[in-house]
């Protein structure tokens, strides 16, 4: 089963069952109250929220270890002159 990837959700591509889950959600909000949708609303933003802040922290860590490399790489640099 093929899986795609888009802003830390996964979504299924396989045999035609995302237009069948779409169908099923579009169906269930439908059936949601208008402060039940809110609170839906809400805890989707809370959670992009999270992962933003998640992709931030990674990417922070990964210029540190890059930062340490250059900084590592400079010293055998030196030791070779």
């Amino acid at each position: 089963m093929d899986k795609g990837h888009s802003m830390g959700t996964h979504t299924m591509t396989h045999a035609g069952a995302m237009p069948a889950i779409v169908e099923l959600m579009t169906e269930m909000w439908g059936l949601l109250t208008e402060e039940q949708k809110k609170k839906v609303m809400v805890m989707r933003m809370e959670i992009l929220t999270q992962w933003m802040e998640n992709e931030i922290i990674n990417e922070e860590k990964m210029t540190e270890l890059k930062k340490k490399a250059i900084a590592d790489i400079r010293k055998v640099q030196e030791m070779m002159k």
